[in-house]
């Protein structure tokens, strides 16, 4: 999924935080994520619209079974669905993918960063590290990855299991592979797949 005018491209340098789970710490590379379902990447891009379950469980049993309707729900907006799309890539690679769902390949990184994770206080680094919010033991991984001439790694999402891609900024390039899919009315049946089944709100186009 990608902002509508540019769906292949990296965000502006100058508006990057580099923030994301395998930028390199020292900003020398962004990355770009890919999934091989389109359901996939609109679970992740539509994660944050999810309900937040425990506040709403506590706010009915402070007022009631009855108060339920009356919590707001965050809309997926007309707009949001208009400035994001769906594109069909194929990847376009200098160098290698390093699958971080092969446990040897875990091994590997894990024996050569032993500091890096006692700093953390992780004894291995299991795929629940990989796919958790320790930027700072991922985005070191991929730096060291990057040294290593990797164009990128191959890991979990951590929404629905399925295959994901982050690809290296110089070494991994996403090619158009079919025709850009928009969000509009009437919506992709992976939109509807994913809305539907977290009961998300959505307004019409």
């Amino acid at each position: 999924m990608g902002y509508h005018e540019t769906p292949l491209d990296f965000a502006p340098r100058e508006l990057y935080a580099f923030n994301h789970r395998f930028d390199d710490a020292a900003k020398r590379f962004r990355t770009l994520y890919v999934a091989r379902w389109p359901e996939t990447c609109l679970r992740e891009m539509l994660a944050d619209f999810r309900p937040n379950t425990v506040a709403i469980q506590r706010f009915i049993e402070r007022y009631g079974p009855h108060a339920a309707a009356d919590i707001p729900s965050e809309p997926v907006t007309a707009k949001w669905r208009q400035l994001n799309v769906l594109a069909p890539v194929t990847l376009d690679l200098c160098g290698h993918i390093v699958d971080l769902t092969d446990p040897s390949s875990r091994y590997v990184i894990e024996r050569a960063h032993v500091d890096l994770l006692a700093a953390h206080d992780l004894a291995h680094l299991d795929l629940h590290e990989i796919t958790t919010s320790r930027r700072r033991v991922t985005q070191t991984v991929a730096g060291w990855l990057y040294d290593q001439g990797a164009a990128g790694v191959r890991f979990p999402s951590k929404l629905d299991g399925r295959e994901c891609f982050a690809l290296f900024e110089g070494r991994g390039f996403l090619r158009q592979a079919g025709p850009i899919q928009t969000l509009t009315d009437p919506a992709p049946a992976a939109f509807i797949t994913v809305t539907t089944e977290w009961e998300l709100a959505v307004e019409p186009t």
